[in-house]
Order: structure tokens, then sequence, then C-alpha cells
């Protein structure tokens, strides 16, 4: 949540009245920017700490204990009085009275329960460290993600009440996942005052969901050109059309498990080739020569094209391609079959169009 949200609020100043229960006279209390920055230190008399700051902008801010960084507590400088109460119970801490920062309590909330699960299972694996060696890092790490699952969730329903504010624009913009709520989000950034989506990251994630848009299962790809390695440009359609099915196969010479499936690949191409695979790479590389080396190296057979500029090729931004190896599946229209598959289920995959 630490990432500053510049908003065109107009230039006034928050206030911060706080509380801290259990915590000596004397203490010192750090006030932190999204960027890890000192922005003035407080100090805990009579069990009370007070601050006043501009806020012109609108950015979330941390209080922390500075003895004990964990005892810590992020806000919004939003115009108006910051009620902030601290204890000695890191996590316990509350903040009222603008309406983000009551937004944010209510989340904090609401995400608590599922922060001291994953707390517990930290702490479990802390004191057996071998757990993870016992047949149960499936069973873990599903856990985890479904906890993980969990808080997204809160955060959504936490964005869609808080849409007017800064909290609902933060979540938004930096913690829900686009491509799992798509559907939620386009509904949300409709709600979203004009001022909000004049910034320019939400114009950036509307950029970003439409390419997913784009791109997503059924729909079918706006052919694109790149150059193969010997430098010739290359349209993707025109070998697309020649396929009944076509893999564009995301990767680098620099990434090693694209290295270590490249056999795996080989072997789908040889069976598969004859009856009307075609396969496309996509290579994410910077080096043209460290390109064609990976190319001589593994022996690769089909048609390789890239623009050399590595994480910002035009086709994996089109392709929204964030991990790689990633593939592309497509008909011989260029309509997008599926996405993502690897190892046996994208053999399995090919073997029923097949």
């Amino acid at each position: 949540m630490l990432v500053v949200a510049c908003s065109e609020a107009p230039k006034t100043s928050y206030t911060i009245q706080g509380t801290a229960t259990g915590l000596a006279d004397g203490t010192k209390l750090l006030l932190a920017d999204g960027d890890g920055q000192t922005l003035d230190t407080l100090v805990v008399s009579g069990g009370k700490f007070t601050y006043s700051g501009p806020a012109d902008s609108v950015s979330i801010i941390a209080l922390y204990e500075l003895e004990n960084p964990v005892n810590n507590v992020s806000f919004f400088t939003e115009p108006g009085t910051i009620t902030i109460e601290l204890t000695t119970i890191p996590g316990k801490a509350h903040i009222a009275g603008t309406e983000a920062n009551n937004g944010l309590q209510a989340l904090n909330e609401a995400i608590f329960p599922y922060m001291e699960k994953l707390q517990q299972i930290q702490d479990s694996l802390e004191q057996d460290t071998t757990a993870l060696y016992h047949g149960n890092e499936w069973a873990i790490t599903e856990r985890v993600s479904q906890i993980y699952k969990e808080i997204e969730k809160r955060s959504l329903e936490a964005a869609e009440k808080n849409i007017g504010n800064e909290l609902g624009y933060t979540l938004l913009v930096t913690t829900i996942d686009e491509k799992e709520y798509a559907s939620e989000m386009r509904q949300l950034l409709e709600k979203m005052p004009q001022a909000y989506r004049e910034r320019e990251r939400v114009k950036q994630l509307v950029a970003y969901m439409d390419a997913l848009e784009a791109t997503k299962i059924g729909e079918t790809i706006t052919d694109f050109t790149l150059n193969t390695p010997e430098g010739e440009p290359l349209s993707v359609m025109s070998l697309v059309q020649q396929n009944k099915v076509t893999i564009l196969d995301f990767w680098a010479s620099w990434c090693g498990p694209c290295r270590r499936e490249m056999p795996f690949m080989k072997e789908l191409y040889a069976e598969y080739h004859p009856k009307g695979l075609g396969i496309i790479g996509i290579s994410l590389d910077e080096s043209a020569a460290d390109w064609s080396r990976a190319i001589n190296e593994l022996k690769i057979e089909w048609p390789q094209i890239s623009d050399l500029q590595g994480w910002d090729s035009s086709a994996a931004q089109t392709f929204q391609v964030n991990a790689i190896p990633f593939l592309v599946i497509l008909d011989s229209e260029g309509k997008i079959l599926q996405k993502g598959l690897r190892g046996e289920e994208l053999k399995n995959f090919i073997s029923e169009l097949l």
C-alpha cells in the first residue's frame, strides 16, 4: 500500500491526533513516504502525539515505532483531522477521521484474520524448516494461494465501497488482479469520478485491460510483423494461415525454464508438425547474437522473430506477457484457442485438436 497516489486536491493540510497506549513517553515514531524516506520524527508525550503536514496531494504514508518497526500503520494524507491509535501490539493500530482512512481501517479489519493465518503458516515453517520437503509443498502453497485470494476479494469489496475516494483508486491501480477480476474492475472504473479517470495510472490500467480484452480466448489476433534473425520482416499471419494450429512461443535465450522446456517443444513439433502444427518463436532477447546462438545451440527448427526489445517487445506488450515461457495457441485464422498451457496439458490439448 506504500505507493504515492497524486491527486488534484486543493492545497491544504492534514492533522494527526494520536494516542499511544502502552508506549513510554519519549518513544520515537517515524513518518515515511512510499519510497521509505523519512519525512519526520514524532515523539510520544503523555501517551499522545500530534503532527500536521501538507495535503496538496494525497498519498499513503507510514507511521512506525523507531525501535520496533513491525509496529506500524499506513494512512492517507487526506485534508482534515486523522486519528491514529497505536498500541504495543503490531497490527492493532486504528485509524479514522477521513473518508479514505475510514475505509482503509475497515479493510484492515477485514483482512486481519487472513494475515494471522499467513503468520501462523510462516511460524510453523520456521519451527519445522523441512516441512516443505516432506511432500507438503503443494498443500502449503495451495493454502497460501487461497488465503491471498480471499484477501484480494476483500480488497475488491473495499474498492467498490470506496470508489469515490483515494482508497478505491489505490486498490484498483495497485492491488487487484486485472486478469482475475477484469469484469468487476471495468464496472468500477466506470463508477470512478472523472478526475480519477484522468490520472495517468488509470489510463494505463484501461489500456492494459483493453489489450487483455483484445487477446482473450476466442478473439482473433491482429496481424503483426517482426524481424527474423537474418533481419527479414516476417508476418505472423502469413505463417499461421499455413497451419491448422499454431503456437506462439514467447521465450528468450537467457530464460532457463525456456531452454529446459525446448526439448519437449521439439518432440511436440516433430510429432504433430506433419499433422498441421506450426510454432513461431517470439524472442524477448535484446542481443541478436545471443538470440541466434541460442537458436543454433538448441537446434530450433521453427521460424523465429523478435524486435530485440526485451520485456518491451511489442508482441509481449500486445499479449500482456509478464513471464516466460508463455504460449498462445491459434487456429488457422488467428483465433486464440488457449493460452498459458505447458507440458502434458499442452500436448493433450494439441492432440485433441489434431
